[in-house]
């Protein structure tokens, strides 16, 4: 399986995107990119609401 850290396409079935929270330990990994940006921002209007606002 080949991962992707810096966000981006996924070229095969095989392949992840994964993200970090800057504000905290937080790391998701998705099939998709579209996958990983809705766990990301569900992650911050979670644990950082005033970041989420921001973004």
């Amino acid at each position: 399986m080949s991962t992707n850290r810096r966000g981006g396409h996924v070229t095969s079935a095989s392949d992840t995107v994964e993200r970090e929270c800057g504000h905290c330990e937080w790391h998701g990994a998705a099939g998709s990119y579209a996958e990983l940006i809705k766990r990301y921002q569900d992650h911050l209007r979670d644990e950082h609401p005033t970041a989420w606002l921001r973004s």
